[in-house]
């Protein structure tokens, strides 16, 4: 069966989901967000940018909220917060390595914000509030560790929707403070009530009122014996709340003339005043967050930027100290923002669910940019290797395509990490097909199959960043070539790469004058990188010119194919009907139609030649798989197929995958079934299946959809070894021979996926990427899902077998 001894996980590459609340760095040094339906807890500090550590499966839907449990003693956190669009809270505790979850259910809608604190030490006297979409705040109280959370309060606000939450302590005892956040622009004070018998009471006490909008961003801080409140809002102002004993207005110290609320905790009376009205962005606030070692604000807005704000005692007032934000790029601004535990760190997750990540230079005073992990925040569709197995292409619904390498960096473990996004779109991309190293082909929800070639800036910046040095494809681009583009821009309203031949196209990237606004193309400039690029970079500068644009079919491109010797692509698209069902083969030196192959009647789902290139494979919605064959005159015939008396799928055929030494190749179908054919030569050819056969007894998975499948690039210990990708998310390595079929691994959903995978590919070379030694032992397998996420798994061989 296999165990997680005998495969790692290398490589996640997924987004954070593109709301407010679905991130959280706590003070273990762990961040913890929501990408799909799941929790991947972040940690920041392995290798030179990060890793993804565990990938918490729970949820049916999108994970809304997260939040880590901590008290006033500052002990690393072991449990965290979770909350979903299925309308569950689930609260998950680390044991023995694994997080195991506990289901909270209470809410009759989506669950939007999560907070929670402990009361007491050693995680007891745990508080959970959620605020739902039903109108509810939801309060849950677990008096110790052994106990179960049970509703120790509803709060329901009628027909208004909670919009912001936070729950905090008072500085000067452990009573319990409360803010709520209403869509109608008020806050709601909430006091924890000690003369009601349960400790996990809270009633209203005060509302604070002067925000014209709704109030997004919620966050507390102690200054002395005085409470802080941040509150940002749509209306593009932050209010700072100060709760204190004194009387400001009498003692004449209010910054802003205004009526105190007031506000009593138990036996003591608390003055509500506004401290001050920060004004500086100029769009939506969503986010506010104190340090945790200092007096500092930090602030994230859909306008692009990142404020840190603080109290200058010359002037009397709270300024800005520093802008963080993203420069240029087609991006719309920053979902939420947060310190890190030593306050010299900031990370912000943008509108496309993008990481950045600032870290204070106390010699130069400055924030520098970060590296950090990255990802998908859409289905990823596709992915394939280059040739050499040095780095791998990944395709989605989010309109980009992108790079994804090993980094070597010094003596730390090697991390995975983007290093370019050659392709951003304005078409949801459905599939892709490497020709060779520095050449691909893309395919999206248009007619036209869109090819691209390396720059010479990526290739240099490559080499660098992966230490490689054997690279005669790059050679070319980079030596031979020195005419040839430097880099690519989009222009104004444009869909198409258009190369750049200088270090930078300053002048095409201004507006020619107020009557047209629209630059002629977007901003590249020729950058040298020593480490993985930022999201910043990676919008603006790694983009690969456009070489050649495939007309010819009548429908969007869906699925692509190149022979592994570079000479052909093979493409298809979407059709209902014979005539648009047809396969078009492309000669890649000139980029002419040669061929329409015709068998299929409807979509073609996936294609792929054999590792010889002396054939093409296909399988589609008809059920059934055609396999053509390359003649004396180079070009391709149809030379077997199925129908319903030869072929053995009842369903649709999803996914295909030729074996490494072109003897056998796999179709897996929604029906749960694996069947391995081979092309017997010499064969009478009796039927439309001509010299194929099925080569063993079919792999039944009863209950199951076979989504992808891929062999490995060779023989292990006389065997061949199949990974099967499955609906459910879960990836299964089994090994075959013509005798029987074996399970030697299972990639749960915790370690693969939770939704459907929709490609596996196996490294087209033993060993690890990013290693100069080559272990014979390890293979690497690529899988990409419907999940959001894109993973590369270490599999250990002499383990398995």
């Amino acid at each position: 069966m296999g165990s997680s001894r005998d495969f790692q996980n290398c490589y996640v590459s997924t987004n954070s989901n593109q709301i407010p609340n679905a991130i959280h760095w706590g003070k273990n040094n762990l961040i913890c967000y929501g990408s799909c339906n799941a929790v991947l807890i972040y940690d920041p500090n392995v290798g030179g940018g990060g890793n993804i550590t565990h990938t918490l499966v729970g949820h049916s839907k999108r994970v809304n909220s997260v939040k880590w449990l901590s008290d006033k003693c500052n002990i690393y956190e072991t449990e965290l917060i979770s909350g979903s669009t299925d309308s569950l809270v689930i609260i998950w505790t680390l044991n023995n390595g694994f997080y195991e979850p506990v289901m909270l259910k209470g809410h009759e809608s989506n669950v939007n914000i999560v907070d929670g604190l402990y009361k007491e030490n050693n995680r007891n006297g745990a508080v959970i509030v959620s605020a739902s979409m039903d109108c509810t705040v939801k309060v849950w109280h677990r008096p110790k560790i052994e106990d179960s959370f049970e509703i120790s309060q509803n709060i329901n606000f009628g027909y208004s929707i909670t919009v912001g939450l936070k729950v905090s302590y008072f500085p000067s005892d452990n009573k319990l403070i409360l803010a709520c956040a209403l869509d109608t622009s008020k806050i709601h004070i909430y006091i924890q009530n000690e003369s009601v018998e349960s400790e996990s009471k809270f009633q209203c006490n005060a509302q604070l009122s002067g925000h014209e909008d709704w109030v997004r961003g919620l966050d507390f801080t102690s200054d002395g014996a005085d409470l802080l409140l941040a509150s940002s809002s749509q209306d593009c102002f932050i209010r700072l709340w100060r709760f204190t004993e004194k009387d400001l207005i009498g003692d004449g110290l209010s910054k802003i003339e205004n009526e105190k609320t007031q506000l009593r905790a138990g036996d003591q009376k608390y003055n509500i005043y506004v401290e001050s009205i920060l004004t500086g962005h100029e769009g939506w606030i969503y986010s506010v967050n104190w340090s945790p070692t200092s007096l500092q604000l930090l602030s994230a807005s859909i306008d692009k930027s990142m404020i840190i704000w603080e109290f200058d005692k010359n002037s009397g007032l709270w300024l800005e100290k520093i802008r963080l934000g993203e420069v240029g790029g087609n991006t719309l601004g920053f979902y939420g923002g947060i310190f890190g535990p030593d306050g010299k760190r900031v990370l912000a997750h943008s509108y496309h669910g993008a990481f950045h990540i600032w870290t204070y230079c106390e010699k130069l005073g400055i924030w520098d940019p970060s590296v950090t992990i990255g990802g998908h925040f859409s289905e990823v569709v596709d992915c394939a290797w280059d040739p050499k197995g040095e780095f791998l292409f990944s395709t989605s619904a989010d309109q980009t395509t992108r790079i994804h390498a090993p980094w070597p960096n010094n003596k730390k473990p090697v991390t995975w990490h983007e290093i370019a996004r050659p392709q951003v779109h304005g078409y949801d991309i459905n599939c892709l097909a490497v020709i060779s190293r520095y050449k691909f082909a893309s395919g999206a929800e248009e007619k036209v199959i869109r090819t691209f070639e390396a720059p010479r800036n990526f290739v240099d910046n490559f080499r660098r960043i992966c230490q490689v040095s054997d690279d005669d494809e790059g050679d070319t681009i980079s030596c031979s070539n020195q005419f040839g583009p430097k880099g690519a821009s989009v222009p104004s309203l444009g869909l198409s790469n258009k190369a750049v031949y200088n270090d930078d196209n300053l002048e095409q990237a201004i507006s020619v004058d107020k009557r047209n606004p629209y630059p002629e193309e977007s901003h590249f400039v020729a950058t040298d990188f020593t480490e993985p690029p930022t999201e910043e970079t990676l919008l603006q500068n790694t983009l690969w010119p456009e070489i050649q644009k495939l007309y010819g079919h009548g429908y969007e491109v869906y699925s692509l194919a190149a022979s592994p010797d570079g000479k052909y692509l093979a493409s298809a698209c979407k059709s209902t009907k014979p005539e648009h069902s047809a396969i078009l083969l492309w000669d890649t030196s000139n980029w002419q139609q040669i061929q329409k192959l015709m068998s299929h009647t409807l979509t073609i789902v996936q294609m792929q030649f054999s590792p010889d290139s002396q054939h093409l494979l296909s399988v589609s919605r008809d059920r059934r798989w055609s396999l053509f064959r390359r003649n004396e005159t180079d070009l391709f015939e149809l030379v077997a197929t199925t129908d319903k008396n030869t072929g053995i799928h009842s369903r649709i055929i999803w996914t295909c995958s030729w074996s490494h030494d072109s003897k056998y190749f796999a179709t897996g179908s929604r029906d749960g079934k694996v069947v391995v054919w081979t092309i017997n030569k010499g064969k009478q050819k009796t039927n439309i299946l001509g010299e194929c056969e099925v080569a063993s007894k079919p792999l039944e998975l009863k209950n199951e959809s076979v989504t992808a499948l891929a062999f490995v690039p060779g023989l292990v210990s006389t065997s061949y070894l199949v990974a099967v990708g499955l609906e459910s998310g879960v990836v299964r390595l089994y090994k075959w021979s013509p005798e029987e079929w074996k399970e030697v691994l299972v990639l749960s959903q915790s370690f693969a996926h939770h939704l459907a995978v929709r490609r596996l590919c196996f490294r087209p070379i033993f060993g690890k990427a990013g290693y100069k030694e080559q272990d014979k032992n390890v293979i690497q397998l690529a899988s990409c899902s419907l999940d959001h996420s894109l993973r590369i798994y270490n599999i250990f061989l002499n383990k398995l077998m």
